[in-house]
């Protein structure tokens, strides 16, 4: 249905019309909460109320970016460079984020979702790389390498960390007889 479609149009129910109109709305999502302007059509004569979904899209929009204004949030755009500056698929940064589902990411890059304060905090620690480390150490993902950087492995540790373990003390590493452990 269309804004067009009932502008003017006969109210079966009273005879009245409908009009374009404007009501003040809240809008709730992840925990905050905005007040919109949101355009309906209104019958001149019962008051009957018929919001179109575009209408109904479009007060959501405006919310999402009173929102993200108030508390300061990464724009969809902001997030997908966050995440694309570490080598990360969608999948990989959800699982960084406690296992959320490459949807959610997705949608929060296209501006469809919109992550609450505590999520966007938690997107911004991965700036740091010892958190990044830590978290794909818990998440069991490998992170693809910073440009510069030696690849760490599922263990947090870098290949020169490997390297010294192996070497303790200037001693080369021993063979172990596997046939003594059975």
């Amino acid at each position: 249905m269309s804004e067009l479609s009932l502008e003017g149009h006969l109210h079966r129910r009273c005879g009245g019309h409908y009009t374009l109109a404007v009501e003040e709305v809240t809008i709730r999502l992840s925990g905050m909460s905005a007040r919109v302007d949101r355009a309906m059509f209104k019958c001149d004569k019962c008051g009957d109320r018929q919001h179109t979904v575009e209408q109904r899209e479009e007060a959501e929009r405006e919310a999402i970016l009173t929102m993200r204004s108030a508390h300061s949030l990464l724009t969809g755009k902001e997030i997908r460079h966050f995440r694309e500056s570490f080598g990360l698929t969608t999948t990989h940064f959800g699982e960084l984020l406690h296992g959320l589902p490459k949807g959610i990411v997705e949608g929060w890059e296209k501006g469809r979702y919109l992550q609450s304060p505590t999520v966007d905090a938690m997107i911004r620690t991965l700036a740091d790389r010892e958190e990044r480390e830590r978290r794909a150490i818990r998440a069991s993902l490998t992170l693809p390498p910073l440009p510069g950087e030696i690849p760490v492995a599922v263990a947090g540790l870098s290949a020169d960390a490997h390297a010294d373990e192996a070497v303790v003390g200037g001693a080369e590493p021993q063979s172990v007889d596997s046939s003594v452990y059975g």
